[in-house]
């Protein structure tokens, strides 16, 4: 895989309880022992408050003068032979300081003062959303376990299920996937994207009639999903309680039949009064036009920023979604918009001079993601290029051995056509990001399982 990449912003971030001007001691809410923090690490605070720190500015622990107090240098320690202290006045605040930013060199306390040339300095492509600057977020969509089973058809994108809870487990934009097994082999096969916002229906029921062996309701029975399941709170003629039956027909907004089957017989019914609840939870997918579906389980995930706590391989991250808070394990995938499927996530990169990249893969700390490209047309004969986009380039004619991404060769000629190439020097084993991004939710569209990354 290369060097690992250091997926961190800060050592910690610490939160100010109040500052002091007689002593100028800042106070924060951790124990700064435990977060490895000693005098001389580098800390910005995230919001200017009233104790004369400064947003975005780069201050130094000078000295640690309790567990959780210390005191706080203006310059670097070794150029404040003096040890004077940053006047501070007295006052509280819930001000965040991010500890050893990555622009001071993360992880190298040792070193005199966080050299750029020291060997243990290392480039980031994650972090906690607390840390004050730039990161690298991800958007993720985290697989759930879902309580129930949903039944589905080819001709319907409405979805109905039985012990569900769609409108507390779904939300718009919500993917949805049927779990199956084959042997010690589980599938999963994506049923569709939440288009409405889900819930369950409640009707209520007046009798039943024996002639036509029609359910009468009180309720509105034409809000009701023909061809959906449907369940009773009660047996009432015929009708049993926790059953799972299907809605045949609706005559009108007061009567409706039953099978026990899709597109089956009718429920036979007798004549009887009562006042149960006819119950269905049903959900509107985008995208559910060749799956069916009887009684299958299912995982569900909903897209969310989040960010990188570790980086597992090459196309495999540790994430934290931030509105859910859960961490799992998800996979970058060459995906244009958010429509996500569960466990991956799409990284896109930006620069304020290149755009926007979508990141594939990172194999090494040093993977770049706006390399300086050459146009062909512009090679220079004799130097030694890679090819980064083969547009529509025929690079064989100037050199290479094919025209692909990723062959390094001698220029032979200037070259024409669209393609772009970088220096040899960019090793192409390190080169991250793609320039265009398959369509989601069509066959094959999404060829990798899947991140969005802002001010990489």
């Amino acid at each position: 895989m290369g060097r690992p990449l250091k997926i961190a912003k800060a050592q910690a971030v610490l939160t100010v309880t109040n500052t002091t001007a007689t002593t100028n001691i800042v106070t924060v809410s951790q124990n700064l022992s435990s977060l490895g923090i000693i005098a001389g690490m580098p800390f910005v605070p995230s919001i200017t408050t009233g104790t004369n720190l400064i947003a975005a500015t780069t201050y130094y622990i000078l000295k640690i003068t309790g567990a959780s107090t210390f005191t706080v240098s203006a310059t670097p320690l070794n150029a404040n032979p003096t040890s004077t202290p940053v006047t501070l006045t007295t006052g509280t605040t819930a001000s965040a300081l991010s500890v050893g930013v990555v622009d001071a060199y993360f992880n190298n306390p040792n070193g005199p003062q966080w050299p750029a040339t020291n060997a243990n300095t290392y480039s980031v492509v994650g972090g906690n959303t607390a840390i004050f600057g730039k990161q690298v977020l991800a958007n993720v969509a985290i697989g759930q376990n879902g309580t129930g089973i949903l039944y589905a058809a080819t001709d319907t994108e409405y979805v109905t299920g039985i012990g569900t809870d769609l409108a507390n487990t779904l939300s718009v934009g919500s993917v949805v996937q049927l779990v199956s097994t084959s042997g010690t082999t589980t599938n999963y096969t994506t049923l569709g994207f939440a288009n409405t916002v889900p819930g369950l229906t409640t009707v209520a029921v007046a009798n039943t009639q024996n002639t036509g062996n029609i359910i009468g309701t009180s309720g509105n029975a034409q809000t009701l999903l023909a061809n959906g399941t449907v369940r009773f709170t009660a047996n009432l003629g015929g009708l049993v309680s926790g059953q799972v039956y299907f809605v045949k027909a609706i005559a009108n907004a007061s009567a409706f039949t039953v099978s026990t089957t899709l597109a089956g017989a009718e429920v036979d019914l007798s004549n009887a009064t009562g006042t149960p609840d006819a119950q269905q939870d049903v959900v509107e997918l985008v995208a559910n036009a060749e799956v069916a579906a009887s009684g299958s389980s299912f995982i569900y995930a909903t897209p969310e920023a989040g960010f990188i706590v570790r980086q597992k391989g090459k196309t495999k991250y540790l994430v934290t979604g931030t509105t859910s808070g859960l961490t799992a394990a998800v996979y970058t995938a060459n995906v244009a918009n958010t429509a996500l499927t569960p466990n991956t996530m799409s990284i896109r990169a930006t620069n304020a001079a290149s755009g926007v990249q979508f990141v594939s893969s990172l194999n090494d700390h040093s993977s770049e993601l706006f390399p300086a490209t050459v146009a062909a047309g512009s090679l220079s004969a004799g130097t030694v290029y890679t090819i980064y986009s083969a547009g529509t380039t025929d690079w064989t004619a100037v050199g290479a051995m094919a025209s692909m991404t990723g062959i390094t060769f001698t220029a032979t000629g200037t070259g024409s056509g669209t393609g772009l190439a970088v220096l040899a020097n960019v090793n192409p084993d390190v080169i991250s990001s793609f320039n265009s991004a398959a369509v989601a939710n069509v066959d094959n569209g999404q060829p990798n399982p899947i991140v969005t990354i802002n001010n990489a």
